[in-house]
């Protein structure tokens, strides 16, 4: 299975310099946002567990795949802070829709290793919709 990666607008933050495992949790994000599977494929364990929390916890990277699939378009992702520590990283921002309904967002990800090419193998999801 593949997609075409979608057009959407991206910011990053100023201070987030050019640290390796940094650039791979901003592009995970914004291919899992972008609906980017084969870069998602790329980085991810076949047996990933990602829970989206309050809504629910996808199992195996065809599961997340086909979640990325039927969500809808993001129009603009705005990265506030990401932060890595080890096998962990984090980050946050801001989405909007095509629909200009907009998200808070934090993706908490651990990675099978603290070495620069290790794949993520478990996140965890937050999203909270702000107010129209």
């Amino acid at each position: 299975m593949s997609a075409e990666p979608s057009a959407m607008q991206v910011s990053y933050p100023a201070n987030c310099g050019n640290a390796p495992r940094h650039l791979v949790i901003q592009d995970v994000i914004v291919a899992l946002h972008g609906r980017d599977l084969d870069h998602l494929r790329r980085w991810l364990t076949e047996d990933v567990e990602w829970e989206i929390v309050g809504f629910q916890t996808l199992h195996g990277i065809d599961a997340l795949c086909n979640w990325v699939m039927i969500s809808g378009d993001i129009k603009s992702l705005e990265f506030k802070s990401v932060l890595t520590h080890g096998r962990e990283g984090s980050v946050d921002g801001n989405i909007t829709n095509g629909q200009n309904i907009s998200a808070a967002f934090s993706h908490v990800l651990r990675f099978t290793g603290a070495v620069k090419t290790a794949r993520i193998k478990s996140a965890r999801s937050y999203l909270v919709p702000k107010p129209v």
